[in-house]
C-alpha cells in the first residue's frame, strides 16, 4: 500500500504537529523524561533477558536477575569512581588560581615584547577582580547552589522512577511487543521484522557507543597517566587528573562531530600551564587516538551509527538537551536511530502530493533492493 501525503497536510498539519510535539515535550518534560529513560533501559537490558530465556529461565526470574545485576554494576561503578572523580575535580578547581597567575605572567612577558617593538598594549588582568566578583555575587551563588541541589534531587527521583518503570516494561515485555506489532502497519511478518529491527538498531547503537566511549576514555586517561611517570616526566601532575579527563573524554565521545574536540580542550589547557611541550604531546596523543577511533574502532564497533545528516543530529541533540538535560541529549541519538529505522523500513510506501513545478517525488530515496517509487500524476499531465 502506498501513502501519499496531501498538500494541505504538508502545508498545515505537519508544522502544527511539530509545534504541538515540542510544546507537549516542554510542558510534560518530567513524564517524557521518565518514559524515555525507562524505554532506553528496558531495550538495553531486554537482549540479556532473552538470552536467559534461551537457557530455560522463566521471564519472571530472568528479569529480576538481569535487573539486579545491572543495578549492582551501576552501584559498583559509582562507589569506586565517584570519590576519586570528586577529589580530582577539587584538585582541578584548586589549581585554577595558580594557572591564572601563570597566564598573567605570560601576558606580562608578551606586553614587554610588544612594547620593545613600539606597540602599547595592556593584556594582563587583575586576578583580585575575579575574586571580588565571586564575593559580590556570593548571595546569588548560594541561591544557585540551592537550585542545583534541588535539581540533583529531582534527577535522582526521576532516575529511580525510570528504573521502576523499566522493570515493569521488562516484566511485560511480551505484551508490549505484541502491542507494538499491532500498531505497526503491514502484514504480521512485516510487523515482526520492523519491531525486531527497531530493537536491534537501538541496542547496537547504545552498546557500540558505550564500548567506544569506554575505549576512548581509557586510552586518553592512560596517556595522561603515563605522562606523569617519573621516567617520562612530561607532566608530573597529570596523573592527578587522569581519571577525570579520561571520563570526560569518554562521555564527550558520545556527542558526534564536536565531542572529540570538547574532550581534548580541558587536558590541553591544563597541560599548557605546566609546559607548552606537555600540551603539544597531549594534542598529538588525542589526534592519534581520534584517528584510530575514526578509521578502526568506530567502523567495527558502531558501524554506520545513526546515518543521518549532521544538521539533523545537532537538532536532535539540542532538543534532547532541552527536554532532559545532559542525559536527554545522550538519549536523543538512539531515539533518532530508531526513527531513522522506521522511515527506512517503510520508505518505499511514502510520497508527497505534487506542487506546481515538481512531480511529487518520494520523500526518502528508495533503498537498494526496494521497489522504485511510482511517480504521482501531476495536475493535468499523464501518469508515468
Amino acid at each position: 500500500m502506498r501513502i501519499t501525503i496531501p498538500r494541505w497536510v504538508q502545508l498545515i498539519l505537519i508544522p502544527v504537529a511539530i509545534f504541538l510535539a515540542l510544546y507537549f515535550s516542554k510542558a510534560a518534560s518530567h513524564a517524557v523524561w521518565v518514559f524515555l529513560i525507562s524505554t532506553i533501559v528496558a531495550l538495553l537490558l531486554n537482549p540479556l533477558v532473552l538470552a536467559m530465556r534461551k537457557v530455560k529461565f522463566p521471564r519472571w526470574l530472568a528479569v529480576p536477575i538481569v535487573y539486579l545485576t545491572f543495578l549492582a554494576v551501576v552501584v559498583v561503578v559509582v562507589v569506586f569512581l565517584g570519590p576519586p572523580l570528586i577529589r580530582q575535580l577539587q584538585r582541578l578547581f584548586t589549581a585554577i588560581p595558580g594557572w591564572l597567575d601563570s597566564l598573567n605572567d605570560l601576558l606580562g612577558d608578551l606586553e614587554v615584547w610588544l612594547a620593545s617593538r613600539g606597540i602599547d598594549a595592556t593584556l594582563r588582568f587583575n586576578t583580585s577582580d575575579i575574586v571580588g566578583w565571586f564575593q559580590t555575587h556570593g548571595t546569588e551563588s548560594i541561591g544557585t547552589l540551592v537550585t542545583v541541589g534541588w535539581s540533583v534531587v529531582e534527577a535522582i527521583v526521576n532516575l529511580i522512577l525510570s528504573f521502576i518503570v523499566s522493570f515493569y516494561m521488562l516484566i511485560d515485555g511480551t505484551r508490549i511487543y505484541r502491542f507494538v506489532c499491532r500498531l505497526a502497519p503491514g502484514e504480521p511478518e512485516v510487523k515482526q521484522a520492523y519491531v525486531h529491527g527497531l530493537q536491534t538498531a537501538f541496542s547496537k547503537y547504545v552498546r557500540g557507543q558505550v564500548l567506544l566511549g569506554t575505549t576512548i576514555g581509557l586510552a586518553c586517561g592512560l596517556v595522561i597517566w603515563v605522562m606523569s611517570w617519573e621516567m617520562v616526566g612530561l607532566w608530573p601532575k597529570g596523573g592527578q587528573y587522569a581519571l577525570l579527563f579520561g571520563v570526560w573524554a569518554g562521555v564527550t565521545e558520545v556527542i558526534p562531530y564536536v565531542g572529540p574536540f570538547l574532550g581534548a580542550i580541558p587536558p590541553v589547557i591544563a597541560a599548557f600551564f605546566h609546559s607548552p611541550v606537555a600540551a603539544l604531546v597531549v594534542v598529538i596523543a588525542y589526534v592519534v587516538i581520534q584517528q584510530l577511533e575514526s578509521h578502526i574502532l568506530a567502523p567495527n564497533i558502531v558501524g554506520s551509527s545513526v546515518g543521518v545528516h549532521p544538521l539533523l543530529v545537532i537538532f536532535a541533540l539540542l532538543a534532547g538537551a532541552q527536554i532532559g538535560g545532559i542525559l536527554g541529549m545522550l538519549a536523543s541519538l538512539p531515539l533518532l536511530a530508531m526513527l531513522k529505522h522506521t522511515l527506512t523500513f517503510y520508505e518505499f510506501k511514502m510520497s508527497r502530493a505534487p506542487w506546481a513545478g515538481d512531480d511529487g517525488i518520494a520523500l526518502i530515496p528508495a533503498r537498494s533492493g526496494a521497489p522504485p517509487p511510482r511517480r504521482v500524476k501531476p495536475p493535468g499531465g499523464p501518469e508515468e
